[in-house]
């Protein structure tokens, strides 16, 4: 008995030993680990450090997490290992590692305790943001490594930074609404995402053979689509190397792009790698035709007028071509000149914009080295901001006549279609003829009214004279008030109102 009392008492005081050595030693313990974690609760990325052989712990492997606002900023370590584990809910984690008493490593939780089908897809898609009520949230691949990984003891840093990580951080994979499996749990053989991967697709043609156009514009990346494992659009990450072979040579050359203007053979092999490291390739022969030249061809217009002093629309016009034979011809591109830039210009893209009244002629010339050229006759006018009307004398005796002289203002407008008409205020002392010319009839006064139609756009431009009647230095003609006269009166006749065309 007294035998057994002194075994026990040893056994007592191994363990008490061990148990000091292993406090007393943690921070040594810690210093020896292969693998340092570090958690960014900010961003949420989770850093795992490697020790290297100079003893320093070197950046080795990035994750994407979903921390919570309760999760504790400090340095703890990793105490202890769950393979499956019931969490707040209750819901369930797989590979879970724990941090603190209530602070975990875990998968994305799961509806059923065991079940890996039965993932909450909604939560998955938070991976990258604070989502959790304190645990560390990973995809399962990741859950797994630590848990596979990094021993009880291995040191864990929870902090706050902007920046992510020396690594970044990484893009999670998104899923589908409602229930499922993580694609990254690949050690479970019932993942339906196993047997799946990213596809490229060309959006139009046979990857055997894709024919472009001689010096025709063409998008290499815009030319196909591309999904990741899960089904998510991921043309983003597609990238791609492009290699020329003319006809007859024996092998492709790499190249930097795809030149329509030389004829051959491209090979251009795609390929993309999504969130979970999943690779796809597609291979794409795209062939450059040889040269087609146009034998004809014509633009839009064949004449137009075109006027200053209205809106831009009014000086301006758009000239393209309409058609051409043949109609695959490889160059439709046209340059244009005008043979009279006082008159209107043309820039390079059709835009002919008028400068001054007159004509001129615009050029339409193929650039495909055809030679071939089409006209358009150019007529600018100018219209009216004003129009000004006087008289030589504006004090009539009765029975004299004077003309009224009218212009345009400013002097080089032109209008469009203009036609003038005279009106008198009171035909009982002054009258006006269709071509401005006045009568003094009796003693007094009257205004003459001059009106433009067509001068200026969308309005009539008036003028006035005021003219002064006095008495007879002559026998009076006998002349009395005529009504209105309508345009087609003979020259000479007197009225109130005339029209004429100038």
């Amino acid at each position: 008995m007294k035998k057994e009392s002194h075994v026990f008492a040893w056994i007592l005081l191994m363990m008490v030993i061990t148990v000091t050595a292993v406090i007393g030693n943690g921070s040594k313990a810690e210093a020896a680990s292969t693998y340092y974690i570090k958690i960014n609760k900010q961003q949420n990325c989770v850093t795992v450090y490697k020790m290297g052989d100079n003893g320093k712990y070197e950046p080795y492997k990035a994750m994407a997490c979903s921390a919570g606002w309760a999760t504790p900023l400090g340095r703890f370590s990793v105490r202890d290992k769950i393979r499956w584990h019931e969490l707040d809910g209750p819901v369930y984690g797989q590979y879970c590692s724990r941090i603190t008493t209530h602070i975990l490593f875990h998968s994305v939780w799961y509806y059923v305790n065991g079940n890996p089908a039965t993932l909450s897809n909604y939560q998955y898609n938070k991976l990258g943001s604070t989502a959790s009520h304190g645990c560390v949230r990973l995809c399962v691949a990741d859950s797994k490594w630590i848990y596979d990984n990094c021993p009880m003891g291995t040191p864990i840093e929870i902090y706050n930074s902007s920046n992510p990580g020396p690594l970044g951080k990484p893009e999670a994979i998104k899923l589908p609404d409602g229930r499922g499996w993580d694609p990254t749990d690949v050690t479970n053989p019932n993942n339906p995402y196993n047997k799946k991967k990213p596809v490229i697709k060309l959006k139009k043609g046979n990857p055997k053979r894709v024919d472009l156009p001689y010096a025709s514009e063409f998008d290499v990346k815009g030319a196909v689509t591309a999904k990741n494992t899960t089904g998510f659009d991921c043309t983003a990450k597609v990238k791609y190397k492009i290699e020329y072979k003319l006809k007859g040579e024996p092998t492709y050359k790499k190249v930097k792009k795809i030149n329509t203007r030389k004829v051959g053979n491209y090979k251009v092999t795609y390929s993309v790698t999504d969130e979970i490291g999943r690779k796809a390739t597609l291979k794409v022969i795209y062939k450059v035709n040889t040269k087609v030249k146009m034998t004809s061809f014509t633009i839009n217009k064949k004449e137009k007028t075109l006027y200053l002093g209205g809106s831009e629309s009014d000086a301006t016009l758009k000239l393209k071509l309409k058609s051409c034979k043949p109609s695959k011809a490889s160059i439709k591109a046209l340059e244009y000149f005008s043979e009279n830039s006082n008159i209107a210009t043309v820039d390079s893209e059709g835009k002919v914009k008028a400068v001054a009244p007159g004509t001129t002629r615009i050029c339409a010339l193929a650039k495909d080295g055809s030679g071939l050229k089409e006209y358009c006759n150019i007529t600018v006018k100018k219209y009216a901001s004003s129009v000004s009307a006087t008289v030589s004398n504006a004090n009539l005796k009765i029975g004299e006549t004077v003309k009224i002289t009218t212009a345009l203002v400013p002097s080089n407008a032109t209008g469009n279609n203009v036609k003038y008409s005279y009106a008198s205020s009171n035909a009982n002392i002054a009258v006006v003829d269709t071509s401005g010319r006045i009568t003094a009839v009796a003693q007094g006064t009257a205004e003459i009214t001059v009106s433009v139609k067509g001068a200026a756009k969308n309005k009539t431009l008036t003028s006035k004279i005021t003219i002064n009647v006095t008495e007879n230095v002559l026998p009076a003609p006998s002349v009395s008030p005529v009504p209105t006269v309508a345009p087609t009166a003979p020259p000479g006749d007197v009225s109130t109102s005339a029209v004429v065309i100038q």
